[in-house]
């Protein structure tokens, strides 16, 4: 089992590799977790005293996914290119 985060260039990307572990009933074909988790906020935005918006937050690149793989021991095939490890990480699974 090990769990591992993945950064793609959008969600429709994102999707399809996730698209490609599901039947034709749309079960899951192996055992593992996808938690979507979209993008992060790289610099926190600046508000007034109102809450107006005053600097806009800067969000990363692309579309994050966390894997909870108990199948396998290291990326499935296709899917390592996509591996990131945050430097900063907000979350953690233990």
């Amino acid at each position: 089992m090990i769990y591992l985060r993945y950064e793609f260039n959008d969600k429709a990307q994102a999707e399809a590799k996730i698209e490609a572990f599901y039947n034709e009933d749309g079960e899951l074909t192996t055992d593992v977790a996808f938690i979507r988790l979209n993008k992060f906020v790289m610099t926190e935005g600046t508000y007034d005293s109102e809450g107006v918006e005053i600097t806009a937050p800067i969000m990363s690149e692309g579309y994050a996914l966390d894997v909870l793989w108990r199948d396998f021991d290291a990326s499935p095939y296709g899917w390592k290119s996509y591996e990131v490890t945050p430097s900063n990480p907000k979350h953690k699974l233990l």
